[in-house]
């Protein structure tokens, strides 16, 4: 069990991230901020946030628990200051779930006397029908101190990352200041794993900066996250990216879209390195939809995180040094374009619409002599 601190942060915002500040955020014991930097989204394990009145609560609840879909009812509240308040728990949450790795995380919001509990994923946000903490003091009580029984995983942690060890950091000391310097937030090192594309139950450790980069200004959706790791079995610096992608049919990992391009020898294409789903991150808000208790939402479908290495490190194409690199890094895309269609023909090859894509998509994929860089 982990003893949980709540410290009140409202006047201190994170520097990190946008100086974004709840009101309370809850620490472990053994992992509270400095006392100059109280709000550090890095660190906390959940936040709460506090308001006056209870016509503030970004949500309502149906007048009939039993029927809470009758008569199209939304349990968003559509008043202006609920809807602001709505956002503000949604940047909240986003900064949080971007500076750590996770799968889900957990909120506390307080109107007055009326709380309500949240789960985010990338799906959505599951939110609890309201309770007055002050006539059911052990509601609040009975969550933190479950809370502080969760394990990592529980918690919503990506166990697929875990701190570096002194013998770890030894591998990097002829690289440590070029992954210090690409992320202005860096405090530590980790280690991440990566799945292969062929076998994903075989990864590969790979050390990169931590907190990550804050990328993604919403809680929800794909979340793409790029960084330069370490490879530990190759030695080097490579790209890293991990998002949320959408397991629908029709949908191809972008790994096996690399390994088609490949076997249609296309040029100029990214080395694919590693790379495939982590393990059985998955998102859980899109199965409660339908349950007797839910609200009416929106349609979601499952994302699954996926995590992948290209064996190159690149640059902007906005970045270039002169109009003839520009020019030579869209004639190399042309290229790929032009040769993967000209297999198609070949070989007679239909691929999926998505796969068959228009070469700005196409860029993404190639290599070009402006934007590699090692």
């Amino acid at each position: 069990m982990d003893k949980l601190v709540l410290v009140d942060t409202h006047a201190n915002g994170d520097a990190l991230r946008d100086n974004l500040a709840p009101d309370i955020s809850v620490y472990a014991a053994d992992n509270v901020p400095d006392a100059d930097a109280k709000t550090d989204f890095s660190r906390m394990e959940l936040f709460v946030e506090l308001k006056f009145a209870e016509t503030s609560d970004p949500f309502r609840d149906p007048k009939g628990p039993r029927r809470p879909q009758a008569e199209d009812f939304r349990f968003e509240n559509d008043s202006e200051v609920s809807q602001l308040n709505r956002g503000q728990l949604c940047s909240y949450a986003a900064a949080h779930a971007g500076s750590q790795f996770r799968v889900h995380t957990f909120t506390l919001s307080i109107c007055r006397r009326s709380a309500r509990f949240i789960r985010w994923d990338r799906s959505g946000a599951t939110v609890t029908q309201s309770f007055d903490y002050i006539e059911q003091p052990d509601i609040l009580a009975h969550f933190l101190w479950r809370y502080a029984h969760l394990n990592h995983s529980q918690r919503g942690y990506d166990t697929t990352v875990s701190p570096a060890s002194p013998e770890d950091l030894q591998q990097i000391q002829h690289v440590e200041k070029r992954l210090r310097i690409d992320n202005p937030a860096h405090r530590e090192f980790r280690i991440i794993m990566v799945p292969d594309r062929d076998v994903p139950k075989v990864e590969t450790p790979f050390i990169i900066s931590f907190p990550p980069k804050y990328t993604a200004r919403s809680p929800f959706g794909r979340a793409t996250r790029p960084m330069l790791a370490f490879n530990m079995e190759m030695r080097e610096i490579v790209f890293l990216k991990d998002y949320w992608r959408a397991d629908v049919d029709g949908m191809e990992k972008e790994g096996d879209i690399y390994a088609l391009l490949e076997s249609k020898a296309v040029p100029n294409i990214a080395p694919f390195g590693k790379g495939n789903d982590v393990r059985d991150h998955t998102t859980l808000t899109h199965t409660l939809r339908n349950e007797e208790w839910a609200c009416w939402s929106r349609v979601m479908v499952l994302l699954r995180l996926y995590r992948m290495s290209l064996n190159v490190v690149a640059r902007h194409l906005t970045s270039f040094n002169s109009l003839w690199e520009f020019v030579s890094a869209i004639a190399d895309a042309m290229t790929g374009k032009t040769s993967f269609a000209d297999s198609d023909r070949r070989t007679n090859f239909s691929p999926p619409q998505h796969i068959n894509m228009p070469i700005s998509t196409l860029m993404s994929f190639i290599v070009t002599s402006a934007r590699v860089i090692s």
